[in-house]
């Protein structure tokens, strides 16, 4: 074997990958370390650094693989090298499993492996089927301790009769049982649930499940030689494999040792479109969060003779300067984060998810003496009591704790928690647990229990899931003024959209169906970032979750909720108006108009009106409200419309003091300035606005023969509502002539906006699904909203929109103005608005 270099660098180079590969994990992304360098130096490297990976006895310390020169001249002659390559991966790995650990299972791989060697014959595709899943079965059978000796009893039989009648019994109450177990299985695991959407980019059948796309990768197959595809799957196949094999089990206590990542080991990568050259590609592009996987490569390609490369992190193409290749020194400080718990990925020298290290100088003695006392890899130390405490824990449990166990069992608010006399958090229970008691907000209930039973159905077939995150529950302070965010009417515009698009999945077997997981960030986003801290635990633990969408409000507590979601999450917006939402986020998508549109509509109406001036009603303590008064002020001085001095309202939230100026006092001002030829606009939160127009009602409404204009823009639940206490009624002020702003023509425009998320949402997973070659990650639904998205379906024909929006585009969304009526059971009498820019 080589030996490691002691050049100048390699020792902080070696401590440090021996640090990581002395650790669990966890939550890490190791890049690819790829070495270059003279006379061989980067392969004795590689090989040199096979040595550390075991003891002086010999045996392994952490599993590794290293796929040596004669392994690759063998794959090189080879028809499917890349199979050949990956097979001795696998063996190596789990012959090097350290005996403290406990075998390797590879389950899923060796699954996707034997479809390869598989003939399904030429008949009809369920024929097919049929041949695949008895050959995969038997195949398992074979595997798996005990079945083996069953399956040979019932093909051979026995001596005498009684022997042949049990093998009869034998195969009608085990055998065919376990097949049927053992097919639906692989329709229905999530292990490979990605399979089919892989086959199908890859121009394969329009298949959802594992056995149809299988099909077309077995020995005649149509895509059995098409040597990316194959090798994508089996490498997907090994990381869901490793991934498992990483976690640790209560009743698996040898799981508890394994402390380091698995070690590939290339010390030979030759020239673009050779079989060592695409398993390196294929490795880099497994790099994910949370894959206990390190590859070391010896890239023999100059330097100079590497093509661009692109720094993901920089969003550029990377100079081929400091930060394309390093040194073995500057590799250590690029990785030593990681080492040290600091960062989650390697810092700015990994492009395009490699670390390039150049070995080059003289040997130096120090080096060399290190290299001779430290020899191999210490992985981190786990005492028996620490591997075995848990299984006696949980043996002590099961022995004289049913009744907690039960109690676990019916407890259904796991991801819930209580906080502002509500629960919050993220409602994954299939039953038996509200945000809210009984005796309030029962619409959002009873749309707990309609997206359940939503979600129920999608669960049967290939689905992504979709996140609701908005604040659902009232003013835990308002008492009997309590006033239901306007979360609630999106979700439900959100549900019904869920409910039409599934409908039309059923039908279509290249839709997914869509989940709908309601997150409640409590009142005005209060426990935003603990929501989102759940909600990216949940994302980890492949709960298929490709975007969030709602978020309902533009606060600043909002935009921290969005930051702290994973940056790899899309966040699709409803009926958010901020201007600062996309700027002060990098995965905020905007799907309705802003608040410098709907200040441009405000301002045409005032000059319909032909007032001369105008009184801005705002909250200094929201950023929303801050916002739309600029945005107004800008546009009505634009106009030359007289400003008035803005009067501040707040709402009480936590502690802080509610309206500052005196009600009456206001109301007087608001009374007088309609008298002066001005006019009122309410750029605060709604459920401040009954409080004013009841004084106003008091101090003018009998003296005024007719109603006065009185403009606002964040008003509409209190028109679409249907549980508004009598005071929050606004048809109920007759002395105003009130007219809000609102997305839609009737007096569903908070639906018609949470519909409008969900569309979204669902067109860029639908496009990431059939129409690209990437799985539906929610990195690459991300992406997809950034490039191009047409939103056409026929959920809401009338509402189509592209994403992403400039600002000309935003200013064509439906915007309306409508005005309350003060007849009871009539709707707002609503016209088109306009929101682009003012001349």
């Amino acid at each position: 074997m080589g030996r490691i270099p002691p050049l100048t660098g390699v020792k902080d180079l070696v401590a440090v990958l021996d640090g990581l590969v002395g650790r669990p994990v966890g939550r890490r992304e190791l890049p690819a370390v790829v070495l270059e360098g003279n006379h061989g130096q980067d392969a004795a490297f590689v090989t040199g650094y096979r040595d550390r990976l075991r003891d002086a006895s010999g045996a392994p310390v952490a599993p590794h693989a290293l796929l040596g020169e004669a392994l690759v001249e063998r794959a090189r002659r080879s028809a499917e090298p890349d199979v050949v390559l990956l097979d001795e991966l696998t063996r190596q790995l789990e012959q090097t499993m350290p005996a403290a650990a406990g075998g390797l299972t590879l389950s899923t791989y060796w699954t996707c492996r034997r479809v390869l060697d598989i003939d399904a014959g030429a008949g009809a595709a369920r024929a097919q089927r049929r041949t695949l899943a008895e050959e995969l079965c038997v195949a398992w059978e074979k595997d798996t301790p005990g079945l083996k000796g069953l399956r040979s009893f019932i093909s051979t039989g026995g001596a005498g009769q009684i022997s042949e009648r049990l093998g009869a019994i034998a195969t009608v109450l085990v055998a065919w049982p376990l097949e049927w177990v053992y097919r639906t299985w692989l329709n229905r695991t999530r292990r490979l649930r990605w399979y089919a959407p892989k086959v199908r980019s890859a121009g394969g059948p329009a298949a959802t499940r594992f056995l149809a796309a299988a099909v077309s990768l077995s020995k005649n197959g149509e895509l059995r030689n098409r040597a990316a595809l194959r090798q994508s799957l089996l490498l997907e196949a090994l990381a869901v494999d490793l991934v498992r094999a990483a976690r640790r089990g209560v009743l698996l206590p040898r799981r508890r040792r394994r402390v380091w990542p698995f070690v590939v080991l290339l010390p030979r990568v030759d020239e673009p479109r050779s079989a060592t050259r695409r398993l390196l590609d294929g490795l880099v592009k497994l790099h994910r969060r949370g894959l206990p996987l390190l590859v070391l490569a010896a890239d023999r390609t100059p330097v100079d003779q590497l093509p661009d490369v692109h720094d993901e992190q920089e969003g550029r193409d990377a100079p081929s300067g400091r930060r394309r290749v390093q040194t073995p020194a500057g590799a250590a400080d690029c990785l030593r984060p990681l080492l040290e718990g600091r960062a989650r990925s390697a810092g700015a020298g990994v492009v395009d998810g490699r670390l390039r290290v150049r070995l080059s100088g003289e040997d130096q003695t120090e080096v060399s003496d290190w290299l001779d006392i430290n020899v191999a890899v210490s992985p981190r130390s786990v005492p028996w009591p620490s591997a075995y405490l848990g299984v006696l824990l949980a043996l002590a449990l099961l022995a004289g704790a049913v009744p907690v166990v039960n109690w676990v069992r019916q407890d259904a608010c796991h991801d819930t928690w209580a906080a502002q006399g509500v629960r919050v958090g993220v409602d994954t229970a299939s039953e038996g647990c509200y945000f809210t008691d009984g005796g309030s907000q029962e619409l959002l209930r009873t749309l707990q229990d309609r997206i359940r039973a939503q979600n129920a159905v999608a669960d049967r077939g290939a689905h992504r899931t979709v996140v609701f995150l908005s604040p659902l529950t009232a003013d835990p302070q308002g008492k009997d003024e309590q006033i239901t965010p306007a979360g609630v009417l999106q979700l439900e515009g959100a549900a019904d959209a869920q409910r039409e698009f599934n409908k039309q999945a059923a039908g279509d077997a290249e839709r997914p169906y869509l989940r709908l997981l309601i997150a409640n960030a409590g009142y005005a986003f209060a426990q935003g970032r603990e929501v989102a801290d759940r909600l990216n635990t949940l994302t980890g633990d492949g709960t298929s979750i490709s975007a969030v969408i709602g978020i309902s409000q533009s606060r600043q507590a909002s935009v921290d909720a969005i930051n702290r979601l994973s940056p790899d999450l899309p966040v699709i917006g409803a009926a958010v108006t901020g201007d600062f939402m996309t700027t002060d986020t990098a995965t905020f998508v905007q799907t309705q108009p802003t608040n410098r549109h709907l200040a441009r509509a405000l301002t045409r109406r005032v000059m319909e009106l032909k007032r001369k001036k105008a009184l801005v009603i705002y909250d200094d303590k929201d950023r929303y409200s801050l916002n739309l008064r600029q945005d107004l002020d800008t546009e009505l001085a634009g106009q030359g419309i007289g400003l008035v001095e803005p009067e501040v309202v707040r709402t009480p939230d936590f502690g802080q003091p509610g309206v500052v100026s005196t009600l009456p006092e206001l109301a007087k001002k608001i009374c007088a300035l309609n008298r002066d030829n001005g006019i009122t606009l309410f750029a605060a939160r709604g459920s401040q606005l009954p409080k004013i127009l009841n004084e106003v009602q008091a101090e003018c409404g009998s003296a005024t023969g007719t109603p006065f204009p009185f403009l606002a823009s964040d008003v509409d639940t209190l028109i679409e509502y249907p549980e508004l206490p009598e005071f929050a009624h606004l048809g109920r002020y007759t002395a105003v002539d009130l007219s809000y702003i609102a997305f839609s023509p009737d007096h569903h425009s908070d639906h018609a906006a949470g519909s409008d998320a969900f569309r979204a949402a669902a067109a860029a997973v639908y496009r990431t699904w059939t129409g690209t070659k990437l799985p539906p990650r929610a990195s690459n639904v991300l992406q997809q909203l950034r490039n191009s998205v047409d939103v056409k379906d026929t959920v809401a024909q009338d509402r189509p929109f592209h994403l992403p929006s400039d600002d000309r585009a935003l200013a064509e969304r439906p915007l309306y103005l409508c005005t309350v009526a003060h007849a009871s059971a009539t709707t707002p009498a609503c016209l088109p608005a306009d929101g682009k820019p003012l001349r």
